[in-house]
């Protein structure tokens, strides 16, 4: 019998003469090698009899580490045939995936939506799947889906006893997050730059005193952002289920911030035994902040640099390699100097300027390179009108935000006109910036032009995304001496 559980792996089932044993075969990890006991145990739970020989489960293709529980109710349903106790009179095409308890129930199990996916794009008849994980099936429109609660479910409805649930994907219900109210300390004028970042997913980093409020800033920007359209919830959590986290049907785009503690592996994922997204996947299609930047390993900040380049990454070990999708925005934020009460003044500050240097070196040339916007807070009034956006206001800055973004979309890169190109070349040129910068200045001048409905940047803007690109990124790599 052949069970295909996913595009490359799938089950066969051999009964030979023998005294009574079952081999697994195939490189299987460990949690899969103990599929043997819990599918003996639903076996006998579930009013079943052991085949009397000697049983080969292979897992191919052999070369491909297996891991997971996913192959207990293939196995289980190919031992039953193979043995005579099962006769399927339907069920040809379809694919089957799901643990099993040793009461022969069938439980949810992890990453049951790419598993999914990959029976949609390999042209599966249907998918059988645990009642459980109905939730994911929202995403797998235009396969049929049975979703079962034990594994005599599953052979009275392959012999035809029973007439089953076969149904539709469920409809995908969208639901966004409420607004909470936005500080702004600054007012227009970081607003505009927030929007600017928002509009091109421009990587941003926050420079501000402690308590500054960087961090509810970070949260904002990410309400500002447009809804996941259907293509990219489903991208976004197929990864949440591969991690083993909740999938629904929120419209809202990630938000991952991870503690400067944070693992190489933990950043990155995992592969092979127990592969699974790091926080550079879960952050897909959504923002990564990371608060104090500068406490971050320094292997942990270096791993951004490729990510943010080609929006995916690869994870290599001994028994493979497997790439991750990692199109995110970084949002991060930092002290100006150990202290952080450079920016209100020397007579506030005790920081030396060896301390200083230090601590901002933390931050290689190379990553700061990759960071488009850097914003200086200011020291936030109380009572300040401007300092607060309700939700009304952010509605309206996130309709001009999303207007903006589709302009970029229509109009392409259309590049400043060469007078103002040559400008900028001069300028860029005084400062010894690189080919990058030049990229990433033009391309937040052409988010401020779309802001303002305008298809090519003009000098004005060009002047402004100088400030807010290239100024701070400059003092934070040559700190004042006293």
């Amino acid at each position: 019998m052949l069970l295909p559980l996913d595009r490359v792996e799938r089950e066969e089932v051999q009964l030979a003469r023998g005294l009574p044993a079952l081999s697994l075969v195939g490189l299987a990890g460990a949690a899969t090698r103990e599929s043997r006991e819990r599918v003996c145990g639903a076996l006998r739970e579930s009013g079943f009899e052991l085949p009397a020989g000697r049983v080969t489960v292979n897992l191919a293709p052999a070369e491909e580490p297996k891991e997971g529980s996913a192959f207990d109710l293939p196995m289980a349903l190919g031992l039953l045939e193979v043995s005579g106790q099962l006769r399927p009179r339907r069920g040809r095409d379809w694919w089957f995936l799901g643990e099993l308890g040793l009461d022969g129930r069938l439980l949810p199990l992890r990453g049951a939506l790419p598993l999914g996916l990959a029976a949609l794009g390999g042209g599966a008849a249907g998918l059988v799947l645990p009642m459980g994980n109905l939730a994911e099936a929202a995403y797998l429109e235009g396969l049929p889906l049975l979703p079962l609660g034990s594994l005599r479910e599953a052979v009275d409805w392959l012999e035809g006893r029973a007439a089953g649930g076969v149904r539709p994907a469920p409809p995908l219900a969208g639901r966004t997050a409420p607004l909470a109210p936005l500080l702004l300390p600054g007012g227009s004028a970081l607003r505009r730059a927030l929007a600017a970042a928002a509009v091109g997913g421009h990587n941003l980093l926050l420079l501000g005193a402690p308590g500054n409020g960087k961090s509810t800033l970070a949260r904002s920007l990410a309400a500002l952002l447009p809804p996941l359209d259907r293509r990219e919830r489903r991208e976004v959590m197929a990864l949440r289920s591969a991690a083993g986290l909740a999938v629904d049907g929120s419209r809202c785009r990630p938000f991952r911030a991870p503690h400067h503690s944070l693992s190489l592996a933990g950043l990155l994922g995992r592969q092979g035994a127990g592969a699974r997204p790091g926080e550079l996947s879960l952050a897909h299609r959504g923002l990564l902040f990371l608060d104090e930047l500068p406490e971050y390993h320094r292997d942990v900040l270096e791993a951004l640099r490729e990510p943010l380049e080609e929006g995916s990454l690869v994870v290599s070990r001994g028994a493979g390699s497997l790439r991750w999708p990692a199109r995110f925005q970084l949002v991060a934020a930092m002290n100006p100097c150990p202290c952080g009460q450079s920016l209100r003044g020397r007579e506030h500050c005790r920081c030396t300027p060896g301390q200083v240097q230090r601590y901002r070196a933390r931050i290689s040339g190379p990553l700061l390179d990759r960071i488009d916007l850097i914003l200086e807070l200011p020291a936030w009034r109380p009572g300040d009108p401007n300092a607060w956006l309700g939700a009304e206001g952010q509605r309206a800055l996130g309709r001009r935000i999303l207007r903006a973004r589709r302009r970029l979309r229509g109009w392409g890169a259309s590049d400043p006109a060469p007078a103002d190109q040559d400008w900028l070349d001069r300028r860029l040129a005084e400062v010894g910036a690189s080919y990058r910068q030049r990229l990433k200045l033009t391309g937040i001048a052409r988010s401020l032009a779309a802001l303002d409905g305008r298809p090519r940047a003009g000098r004005a803007e060009l002047l402004e995304a100088l400030d807010l690109g290239l100024r701070w990124r400059l003092a934070l790599r040559d700190p004042p001496v006293a």
